[in-house]
């Protein structure tokens, strides 16, 4: 057997060794806070926590359900709550406005629901590794690399004495210099059948964020509280539709384009109000596509959306920058600005009118 062949199975078996390890590892780690029977049969967990950090106190309250599914809540005197919550891949929060979020906040806020993490490890966090020994917190552990929700690299952390988890390093996602977050369990309590998490540290560049959960609930939410507004799935449509409008000036298509465009369709632009037939913008809107190539067609900032309390009704104000080069090896470059209006027909959204502003 060539050399390189048998470089290539040392490496693979070192990598299966790795996994069987880790799973090994995760075993006797699932086995400690009470056995996957007794994991299977959670459905929900609340959890409260009294709270201090580098700026004071605090209160955090967590609701974790099965299908990815939270609610984050942080309250603070004389402050107004935060809310932020998951259903899948819905993100958003909740105050004086219902207002979409996003994927990274959404990581954050989940990051603090530890007794969910600890029962339901292996969802959370995929393609676990075995890396080494050493200490955490003082204590003799096993490290485990992981891919966490983000697709980044986590590292878990095993007491080798009871083999349960010690804390986790996670890198935080609004740091451009890959910042991690360390989280280190301090005790643990028994609910029910189950040792959860009961005392939790989280360290930052920031200090120390000591939670301490004096409440603790298995399988007593109300499921209708991850219900999605009928706003967030408007939010999302339209941003859908945001996105389909950038598709179609990158690919050419003005079928695409006018597609969105109620037939009633008003346009405001250079002075005049102009309520162009559907044919007619097609044909405008096809001319100018084959006689430019874009270049840029990207938000300057993200788009504000407005939706009416009945959800049928819809403002998204745009900034646009567009970089062109013309068939004649022009380019131009033009700042853009514009008020679309949408109505909901049915399950589907139309733009009824834009309102739109340049600044070349």
């Amino acid at each position: 057997m060539k050399l390189n062949n048998l470089i290539i199975l040392f490496f693979f078996s070192l990598i299966l060794s790795a996994q069987e390890n880790a799973s090994l590892v995760l075993n006797k780690y699932f086995q400690a806070i009470g056995g996957i029977s007794s994991i299977n049969r959670v459905q929900s967990i609340y959890s409260f926590a009294h709270c201090i950090g580098p700026n004071g106190k605090y209160e955090t309250e967590i609701q974790s359900a099965k299908n990815n599914k939270t609610i984050f809540r942080q309250i603070k005197e004389n402050k107004p709550d935060f809310i932020g919550i998951v259903n899948g891949d819905n993100y958003w929060t909740k105050g004086f406005e219902i207002d979409i979020s996003n994927k990274n906040s959404a990581f954050v806020w989940r990051s603090h629901e530890l007794q969910w993490i600890a029962t339901h490890l292996t969802e959370r966090f995929r393609d676990a590794k075995f890396i080494s020994n050493e200490d955490f917190e003082g204590k003799q552990a096993v490290k485990i690399s992981a891919i966490d929700e983000l697709d980044k690299t986590a590292y878990l952390y095993f007491e080798k004495n009871t083999d349960l988890l010690l804390g986790l390093i996670i890198i935080n996602p609004f740091e451009e210099n890959q910042d991690t977050i360390r989280l280190s369990i301090n005790d643990w309590k028994k609910v029910g059948n189950l040792l959860l998490p009961s005392k939790v540290t989280f360290s930052d560049k920031q200090g120390d964020f000591i939670l301490n959960f004096h409440t603790i609930k298995i399988n007593q939410i109300d499921q209708a509280n991850f219900n999605i507004p009928k706003k967030i799935i408007a939010i999302k449509k339209l941003l859908e539709l945001h996105e389909l409008q950038r598709n179609a000036h990158f690919n050419r298509d003005a079928k695409l384009l006018t597609s969105i465009m109620a037939d009633n369709f008003i346009e405001v632009r250079n002075g005049k109000i102009n309520t162009p037939k559907k044919e007619d913008l097609f044909k405008r809107f096809q001319g100018y596509f084959d006689s430019v190539t874009f270049i840029e067609w990207d938000d300057i900032q993200p788009p504000i959306i407005k939706i009416s309390d009945d959800a049928t009704l819809a403002q998204i104000f745009v900034q646009k920058r567009v970089k062109l080069k013309t068939n004649e090896n022009q380019v131009e470059s033009t700042i853009y600005a514009w008020t679309a209006t949408f109505k909901k027909n049915q399950n589907n959204w139309v733009m009824t009118s834009i309102t739109s502003t340049e600044n070349k």
